[in-house]
């Protein structure tokens, strides 16, 4: 792995100087014959954006997936939060999932509801708040979006910009401690592309998120990363800033930002 411009907040000859939220040790993975992740190995620190770059198939969706437990790891340590996944029973491990907001690709809304009725599911399976409470919360969370008044419309009538934003508002619903984006600005425009990047941004400033955003969208990457990593040979190959990666004359490295 060669580790290039790194941020300020990481150096691989001294700590981190913020907390530690997830820390991925030796993680190996494979699907039969086919090895997808090979000893890799990430950290990532309380209210920071990590990026994490690489090809089609590479490993990226797979990764955030064992990250959560919906993939068992073949060999390694992740810990999140201080949890060593691994160990964890199933209610523990349904605790810690409930601290992760994990944003879908396609958003994942629920059809047969309303935007006010996909927020309130999670608070109400999760939360004894009364039903006035959640519903200032749905407010909130709509006004973070951007949103507000897209309250009592049914997916069908939002677009795809307005979908992403609004599974976003479903997951801060939880109060999530970190979120997990698996490809945010996939089928969108560059403009509705561009807003959403900003948005996660923001979410980050507003919320106090810890982040990791697995995408292949370089104006993405650039807009939100604090850090990223590229994972190319089922290994962390490189990491660093945007703007150091994007100097790096690796060839592996540099077709990225072609």
């Amino acid at each position: 792995m060669i580790k290039t411009a790194v941020t300020e907040e990481y150096s691989p000859s001294r700590p981190f100087t913020r907390s530690v939220v997830i820390e991925i040790l030796h993680l190996h993975k494979s699907f039969g014959s086919h090895p997808v992740l090979q000893d890799f190995n990430l950290t990532l620190c309380e209210e920071e954006n990590l990026v994490v770059l690489g090809r089609s198939g590479s490993g990226k969706s797979v990764l955030i997936k064992c990250i959560v437990g919906l993939i068992p790891t073949d060999a390694g340590e992740i810990y999140v939060l201080g949890k060593n996944v691994a160990h964890l029973e199933r209610n523990n491990l349904d605790d810690l999932r409930r601290k992760i907001g994990f944003l879908f690709q396609w958003g994942a809304l629920y059809d047969s509801m309303t935007v006010r009725e996909n927020l309130c599911f999670p608070l109400r399976k999760h939360s004894r708040q009364s039903k006035q409470e959640i519903n200032m919360k749905v407010e909130a969370v709509l006004e973070s979006v951007g949103l507000p008044e897209a309250v009592d419309l049914m997916p069908s009538e939002l677009s795809g910009g307005m979908k992403k934003r609004i599974a976003l508002a479903r997951t801060l619903m939880l109060n999530p401690k970190i979120i997990l984006y698996d490809e945010p600005t996939s089928g969108l425009d560059p403009i509705t592309a561009k807003e959403i990047s900003e948005l996660i941004r923001r979410v980050q400033g507003q919320h106090h998120t810890s982040s990791i955003i697995i995408t292949h969208d370089m104006d993405c990457a650039n807009i939100t990363a604090d850090r990223m990593v590229i994972l190319s040979g089922g290994t962390n190959y490189a990491e660093g800033t945007y703007e150091g990666l994007s100097q790096s004359d690796d060839p592996k490295v540099k077709g990225f930002f072609l």
